[in-house]
């Protein structure tokens, strides 16, 4: 018998990769930019930049995953002080760990509802993927990607939270009725 392909299995392995792949490059844009020589053989590692330049790669990558992202800064602030001269890559890792968990969570609300083969949750992820794209691109501030952020994923939650529940009460309606 063949295994079904589930959204819990699929997404957080996708989503992961793309967060390493988004974060990771948007990471080293960073470091190339903050690494360039500024003023007095000083880099603008040493400036007011490292508040300032934030690439896009890492912004989509914190906006897609905006949830694994705080919580991995609640671990990465012990890191950072313990270990000052960590690297951002060491310090961003927890944040990267918390992705899959948070992705799997949202497969199996999916699953609750949709097959893999039902188009309507590829449509949802794609405007996710897109509305995520959106606010990374919105030059509002330095940080403004963080807000933007929040509010993809508390509309995302509630979404989710609605559409799960009515697959949930249809289920129990038609136990009930085939009783």
């Amino acid at each position: 018998m063949a295994r079904e392909s589930r959204f819990r299995v699929r997404l957080p392995v996708a989503q992961f990769g793309l967060a390493a792949l988004f974060g990771g490059f948007g990471q080293w844009q960073r470091s190339a930019i903050l690494s360039r020589p500024f003023f007095d053989g000083q880099t603008l590692r040493n400036s007011t930049a490292v508040y300032h330049v934030w690439p896009w790669p890492y912004k989509f990558a914190v906006v897609s995953n905006i949830p694994a992202f705080l919580l991995g800064l609640v671990l990465s602030w012990p890191i950072g002080t313990a270990w000052p001269g960590a690297s951002e890559y060491v310090t961003n890792l927890p944040s990267l760990l918390f992705v899959p968990i948070l992705w799997y969570w949202v497969g199996s609300r999916l699953d609750r509802r949709w097959s893999v083969a039902d188009k309507t949750p590829w449509i949802a992820l794609f405007v996710f993927t897109l509305v995520s794209v959106v606010a990374a691109s919105i030059p509002i501030g330095y940080v403004s990607y963080v807000p933007f952020g929040i509010v993809v994923w508390v509309g995302t939650v509630v979404a989710i939270h609605l559409l799960s529940d009515r697959a949930t009460d249809e289920k129990k309606q038609s136990e009930k009725l085939s009783c």
